[in-house]
């Protein structure tokens, strides 16, 4: 996955529409030329190896954007994952994220915000939605992420298991169809 040039966002798709079984969606965001800041992306590559497209549709972008209040629309089931700046280096956390009630204002868009967005313009929010998070220490220029972030990893990866888990599938061996998102 590659991001600004060096690496370019991943999106994978399942083909699922409503009415067709819908996978359940993760949208990671980080900047993977800022160390731990790009352990979303590092969890959304690991994810694209274990889950199969049907299962889990997968979109990581450097940050989360109006376009994909869409994708959202068609799903029941939606994962962020992010760096957390605030939490201790290699925590995980999970929580359940709701529709925001204020006002929408798409300049900077937080889960709760983009789900708001997608149930305005799309009629259709998704009916859960949790956001997982990792602390995270370091965010100087470099593709490297710090010791207890990487060791958090396969942690994530086992509760997004659990949450993807829920709709009746687990983690497995995949081959995927990858396009980029349109600019």
């Amino acid at each position: 996955m590659k991001a600004f040039g060096k690496k370019a966002p991943l999106l994978r798709t399942a083909g699922s529409r409503p009415g067709q079984g819908r996978a359940a969606l993760l949208l990671a965001c980080g900047n993977a030329l800022r160390q731990d800041d790009g352990v979303g992306l590092r969890i959304a590559e690991e994810a694209e190896r274990l889950f199969p497209a049907s299962r889990l549709r997968i979109i990581a972008a450097p940050q989360f954007t109006p376009e994909m209040a869409e994708d959202l629309a068609h799903t029941d089931l939606a994962i962020f994952v992010d760096a957390s700046a605030g939490d201790d280096p290699g925590a995980i956390r999970v929580a359940p994220v709701a529709v925001r009630a204020e006002p929408l204002e798409t300049h900077r868009l937080d889960p709760p915000a983009l789900l708001a967005l997608s149930q305005a313009l799309c009629g259709h929010a998704p009916a859960r939605a949790f956001v997982l998070t990792v602390g995270a220490v370091s965010f100087g220029y470099g593709d490297t992420i710090s010791a207890p972030v990487r060791q958090a990893v396969p942690r994530a990866l086992r509760l997004l298991g659990n949450l993807v888990g829920g709709l009746g599938g687990k983690p497995a061996e995949s081959s995927s169809r990858r396009r980029r998102p349109a600019s």
